[in-house]
């Protein structure tokens, strides 16, 4: 039997009505994870540059697209390499879904929004609390942790599984989970630990992938590794070709610094690439790719048993290997020089400014009573309206998940402390699925200045 056998399986939370074969359940997830919302809305959110009408700078959706299709190389390499049990396609998808997938739980204006998320969490969700629900019972510390810790991979979970209800197979999701710690559990400094993968939310979703995958509770799904190193592959080059497009970057600036500071095979490719030519960034990224993808798929392979074990702790990236060092400066210097300038900055001024407010005005939600944010169609009012209006401004589909889980949800101590859990999920749920345009939108008309 191949190794992989136990990875690639048809199981879902949900059983389907029709027994399908692992090759055909992965090959529905795909039409799934297509055809959903949240990859359409990936065309609206920032990549680097916030709000830019640009056609040519990159959105999360062509960033995506990129990382699939890198993926994809990096897949076909390692099931080259495999015994010929391996199901070699549905290997290939469960690695572009991943990469396609990978910034689906991203909010508005990316990692900055994902700070301001955490930071407007963190000053007003304990007096929010104090007002709708009171005294906390013992569980209480650990749920006000989970929800605290905003991050966009264990949103992509739950947008994926307990909004959209997906239902995709678990080697799907399992291969979307970079990191195994739940956000209700402390940081242990063990593998996979730097962020939250998943919310308590989908506890539930994760015990059955680990019952499925035990190694998954320790470790990463392998192929993960794959999704994670197609990323990095992806936007290495990309912000910085972005930047020059947008006139924040000129190539000499970044030659000056790459001639003077990155090791001789980034001078050496960079030469090789004919910077005054035309097409000179598909060149030195095609360039770089020729050497990353051997170079990644070679340390997947050679660590392949600790990869199916859960014990390898590396990136498959982390090597001190001239292509992948490049690779680490060219990032790098995108962080010190691309996203710290003005430009970048204003437009993130401008997303802190719309992203906090349209908090801020949802913000009264949270403060009510149980029994007074379910019978807010009753209020007559001045005040009970404004807060009538905003409860019919959040979508039917999370209204709908807010119902069944605030009721249904297991693992809660207290019936209370669930209702307002999943209350605050829901408008997370909400705010953090909107496009850049989107919140700025809504800002406005939450302002009064719309029209």
């Amino acid at each position: 039997m191949s190794r992989y056998e136990p990875l690639i399986r048809a199981d879902r939370l949900h059983p389907e009505p029709h027994a399908q074969t692992p090759e055909q359940a992965i090959e529905a997830d795909r039409a799934r994870i297509v055809q959903c919302s949240p990859v359409r809305r990936l065309q609206q959110k920032t990549q680097v540059f916030p709000l830019d009408v640009k056609a040519s700078v990159r959105s999360r959706l062509t960033h995506s697209l990129e990382v699939k299709e890198t993926g994809r190389q990096l897949a076909l390499r390692v099931v080259s390499a495999l015994d010929d049990q391996v199901d070699r396609d549905a290997f290939v998808s469960l690695v572009e879904m991943a990469c396609l997938l990978h910034d689906v739980g991203n909010p508005p204006f990316g990692h900055f929004g994902e700070a301001v998320i955490i930071d407007w969490l963190g000053q007003r969700l304990p007096g929010l609390f104090r007002r709708a629900v009171g005294s906390p019972s013992r569980q209480w510390p650990m749920l006000l942790a989970d929800l605290r810790q905003f991050e966009g991979n264990a949103q992509s979970l739950r947008l994926l599984h307990s909004l959209q209800e997906l239902n995709l197979t678990l080697s799907q999701l399992a291969a979307l989970q970079k990191y195994v710690r739940g956000a209700y559990q402390p940081r242990t400094g063990g593998r996979w630990q730097q962020k939250p993968g998943h919310f308590f939310s989908e506890r539930p979703l994760v015990q059955q992938i680990r019952q499925h995958f035990p190694a998954t509770a320790y470790g990463r799904f392998p192929l993960a590794f794959l999704m994670e190193a197609a990323d990095d592959m992806a936007y290495g080059v990309a912000d910085l070709e972005d930047a020059v497009d947008r006139g924040v970057l000129s190539l000499a600036e970044l030659e000056r610094a790459l001639l003077g500071e990155g090791n001789d095979y980034l001078q050496r490719l960079w030469r090789e690439s004919n910077v005054d030519q035309p097409g000179f960034f598909s060149r030195f990224r095609q360039r770089l790719g020729q050497d990353l993808l051997p170079l990644v798929s070679d340390q997947y392979l050679a660590h392949q048993q600790a990869i199916l074990d859960g014990e390898h702790d590396q990136p498959l990236l982390a090597v001190e290997q001239p292509p992948a060092q490049a690779l680490q400066w060219l990032k790098a210097f995108a962080h010190r020089h691309v996203f710290r300038r003005r430009e970048v900055e204003s437009l993130e001024l401008a997303g802190f400014a719309a992203l906090k407010g349209v908090l801020d005005a949802f913000a009264p939600l949270l403060a009510l009573p149980a029994a007074e944010f379910t019978g807010l169609d009753e209020r007559a009012d001045a005040n009970g309206q404004v807060l009538r209006r905003l409860y019919h401004r959040l979508p039917p589909r999370h209204l709908a998940a807010y119902h069944r889980d605030s009721q249904n949800a297991p693992f809660f101590e207290s019936d209370v402390e669930r209702e307002w859990y999943f209350r605050v999920r829901l408008v997370l749920d909400f705010i953090s699925g909107m496009t850049d345009t989107y919140v700025l939108e809504e800002y406005r008309l939450l302002c009064g200045l719309q029209g």
